[in-house]
């Protein structure tokens, strides 16, 4: 019922606007025979169709018929009505299968095909009337000599009625009521339709009474509609044609026409020409501009999602290059949890048992726990700066001091059975890029140079100063000749075959295992580049490692690296003879503390290779090997094997910070594993039961030892 009134409703409101929009028409040439060049019924019916779908048909019947009831006469009257609603229904049915309906507007294309069939409908509406007008029976009385001025002057009229009138009420009335409103646009707008309707005052209505004629002036009008199609769209482009349109009838009811001594009609034909003409470039300029102005928002949109994405995938890749030193920073906190509570431990058992201690000594215990805290803070602090998201924020740095800065994360992250070498230029220049950025971005390639070496090698990382020439550039479009600060970052792992190599920097791309990669670090380390305006090479070879180099835009300066000091390592002078062999210098340093407590004497060395010579250089006996289970370079069961080739009556204790099967090294059954953190408790019962322990065959000829596999 509801739908039934509402439609009822929409075709009586249809129905009275059509009749009168005709009877206004047909008395307005009754007046003035040149006020109308153009037929606004035509429009009208068509703009009805178009919004409110075929059923609106009979309105535009009943609206004719009731129009025309009185002229020509009410058999004329069934001819008109018929006529309208056959050419509405059928200009609309083109329109919506053609020209994208009611979105006719939107396009070049679709505007451009309103175009076509608004002239070809025109031309159906002008044949028809110009035959109806030839019959001797109508009062228009037409003789057929007159035929073709009649049959353009009603096609001219038609056709400009379709293109300036149907454009304003589809756009205004598709859209209404609107629901965004912007205010630059619509003070914009505004401003684009009054200055046409000035225009039109002036050249229609106001100089003409003066001028003996006003045509060069409409000239303008092509700016006005220019501006009002590029800023406005279709929609301010359409109703401002009409406003000139509106003005221009004016003018010609004033008798006022744009050209003096010209006839009427052809004055009135050369307005209806210009009108046209006006009407299809501006809608087809408008609808160009509203599209580039769409594919404009589109191609924006698109970038901020692509840039989200972006961030998106470098922030997974770090997190990714997190999680894959987990077990090294696990490694590396139970160092320090060992240094920490064992160092506290000795302090909190001598407090407890009232023994003396003096004050030199507690201080070294609370320095070296409070020491082993701040780096610790010093990890969680690294972690987090490599795991956050934060933006692209460019500044100019020392490179070396960056590249230092996170060089003990970097040995720590990447195992001892891989020796990190930097080489940092003394006179570098300062570069432009983010802090945070170029950490991650070395961070992963250390990561995957980790992974290239799995048994182990050496990773160079080397800053220097550098100049591209234009030569150079001109190979690489995104860069300028000029100076830059070269990082390249060199492993002696497996390298990479060419057509690999042709792939590396392709994203998600990776030799991994399923699970292992999301295939994103090089990807990330070459956006990276880019978005410093730098640039990033690789160089690899099959069985001759992987160089992967680094270019940033370089700022004059110097900015030599700090040298980081090994602090000095303390030994006391008891028996029996422990040689301690810890690459970490605190947990060494909390170790022997509880040796020597336990009135051992203790030797100290940072490798294998340095206790050796130690060993060597002091003719020491040692009862004793206490060792990390990996080492840089040698590994804890090779430093045994050789220590023993001398001295077959050391025992050997090993202790780590992985579990058990990590790097698989093959060591004697019998041997036990001490696993960190240590407390002394645990330290002073394995020594001692080690030490009480009776050589066997094993023990006297050496463990036997497998290569060391890759952390």
């Amino acid at each position: 019922m509801f739908r039934s009134l509402k439609y009822a409703i929409r075709l009586a409101t249809a129905g009275v606007i059509y009749f009168f929009v005709v009877r206004f028409s047909l008395e307005l040439i009754a007046m003035y025979p040149g006020a109308t060049p153009i037929w606004p019924p035509t429009a009208f019916a068509l703009a009805a169709v178009l919004l409110g779908g075929y059923q609106i048909a009979p309105a535009i019947l009943a609206g004719a018929y009731f129009a025309n009831w009185f002229s020509p006469g009410p058999h004329a009257a069934v001819g008109a009505a018929l006529g309208n609603t056959v050419m509405a229904i059928g200009a609309g049915f083109l329109v919506n299968w053609w020209a994208a309906g009611r979105k006719a507007f939107a396009t070049p294309a679709a505007t451009t095909r309103f175009v076509l069939i608004a002239m070809f409908i025109a031309g159906i509406s002008a044949s028809a009337g110009s035959y109806l007008a030839l019959e001797p029976d109508t009062s228009i009385g037409m003789d057929r000599q007159n035929f073709a001025s009649t049959w353009v002057a009603w096609w001219s009229g038609d056709l400009a009625a379709m293109l300036v009138i149907t454009p304003s009420l589809v756009l205004w009335l598709n859209e209404w009521p609107l629901t965004s409103l912007n205010f630059h646009r619509f003070i914009e707008s505004t401003a684009i339709l009054a200055s046409v309707s000035a225009f039109g005052v002036v050249v229609a209505i106001v100089l003409p009474r003066d001028l003996p004629s006003a045509a060069p002036l409409a000239i303008f009008a092509v700016l006005l509609l220019t501006w009002a199609a590029l800023r406005g769209g279709p929609r301010n482009s359409a109703t401002a044609t009409l406003i000139l349109a509106a003005f221009g009838t004016a003018g010609t009811i004033l008798a006022w026409p744009l050209a003096r001594g010209v006839p009427d009609r052809l004055s009135s034909s050369l307005f209806v020409v210009f009108l046209i003409a006006l009407a299809m470039l501006s809608l087809i300029l408008a609808s160009d501009s509203a599209q580039r102005r769409q594919a404009e928002r589109i191609l924006a949109d698109a970038r901020k999602e692509l840039t989200k994405a972006r961030e998106q995938f470098a922030q997974s890749q770090k997190l990714e290059a997190v999680g894959q030193l987990t077990s090294g920073v696990a490694h590396d906190f139970n160092n320090l949890l060992t240094v920490v509570v064992g160092n506290l431990e000795i302090a909190q058992r001598h407090l407890d048992s009232k023994a003396e201690l003096s004050t030199e000594r507690l201080r070294r215990l609370i320095n070296n726990a409070a020491r082993g805290a701040e780096r610790a803070t010093s990890i969680t602090k690294q972690l987090l700066a490599f795991s956050r998201k934060e933006p692209f924020d460019p500044k100019p740095l020392n490179v070396s001091t960056v590249v230092h800065g996170i060089s003990d994360f970097l040995r720590r992250s990447l195992g001892e059975t891989i020796t990190l070498d930097v080489q940092n230029a003394s006179d570098l220049w300062h570069a432009t890029a983010d802090p945070v950025q170029l950490e991650a971005a070395v961070l992963n390639l250390a990561v995957n140079a980790r992974d290239a070496m799995a048994e182990g090698g050496k990773l160079t990382i080397t800053t220097r100063n550098s100049r591209l020439d234009e030569k150079y550039c001109q190979r690489h479009d995104e860069l300028a000749a000029g100076p830059y600060v070269l990082i390249a970052v060199s492993d002696t792992g497996a390298g990479m075959s060419k057509e690999i190599l042709q792939h590396a920097f392709e994203p998600f791309f990776t030799t991994k295992k399923a699970g292992e990669g999301t295939g994103l670090g090089l990807s990330q380390v070459q956006g990276f580049a880019k978005e410093s305006k730098g640039h990033i090479e690789i160089d690899s070879k099959p069985g001759q490692g992987t160089t992967v180099t680094i270019y940033l835009p370089a700022l004059p300066g110097n900015a030599p690296a700090e040298e980081a000091a090994e602090p000095e390592m303390s030994s006391a002078d008891l028996s029996p003879t422990i040689l301690l062999v810890e690459d970490d210098t605190d947990v060494r340093a909390y170790v022997a503390e509880i040796l020597r407590e336990l009135n051992y004497q203790v030797l100290e060395a940072h490798d294998a290779e340095t206790a050796l010579a130690l060993v060597d250089r002091n003719s020491s006996r040692v009862d004793l090997l206490l060792a990390d289970l990996v080492l840089p370079g040698m590994n804890g069961s090779q430093l045994a094997e050789q220590l023993k080739a001398g001295q077959p009556q050391t025992k050997v204790l090993f202790m780590t910070g992985y579990s058990h099967d990590k790097h698989q090294i093959s060591i004697n059954t019998d041997t036990e594993i001490l696993h960190k953190p240590l407390t002394r408790e645990t330290i002073e019962r394995s020594v001692r039961e080690t030490l009480s322990k009776p050589l066997t065959g094993a023990d006297a000829a050496g463990a036997p030892v497998a290569p060391a596999a890759q952390g």
